[in-house]
């Protein structure tokens, strides 16, 4: 095979590894704050999760998944004042999201959507779904929730 030829397939590989997101996608995907769960469902058994039901429960749970641009993983769920941290690699292709944990638990591939504008992230299996909230963006909407209520 030709050398240029060699050379635009591999960097085609490497363009098409992102395909579906675009780098502003890519972007928010790897923010170092990270992105807390809101909601999750079970589409296998339609049932929707107690704690991450979309409304936020502070005082019952809490979730936060950061992916880092290195391809590691950090996730903290804490429900009822018990954390439970999971940490591991990540691979992205196209718009499929996988983890790799620390006992080598292989978790996915999901299908990934990210809405650059709400700042948001779903993740879906065929049995899973997954909404998620960047962080920053909740802490945006902070300030403004404890002026209308001091307004009223």
């Amino acid at each position: 095979m030709p050398l240029c030829l060699s050379l635009l397939l591999a960097g085609a590989s490497g363009l098409g590894a992102f395909g579906d997101l675009s780098p502003d996608q890519i972007k928010l995907l790897k923010d170092p704050n990270g992105w807390d769960y809101s909601k999750m469902t079970d589409s296998g058994m339609r049932t929707e999760h107690a704690c991450f039901d979309g409304k936020p429960h502070p005082d019952l749970c809490s979730g936060r998944l950061t992916l880092s641009t290195n391809g590691k993983f950090e996730q903290t769920v804490t429900i009822q004042g018990q954390a439970v941290p999971r940490h591991g690699t990540y691979t992205l292709e196209d718009d499929q999201l996988a983890f790799l944990d620390e006992l080598e638990t292989r978790d996915g591939p999901y299908t990934i959507e990210i809405d650059v504008q709400q700042k948001t992230l779903v993740m879906y299996t065929a049995a899973v779904r997954v909404e998620l909230v960047l962080h920053k963006a909740l802490l945006d909407k902070k300030p403004g929730e404890k002026k209308r209520k001091e307004t009223k």
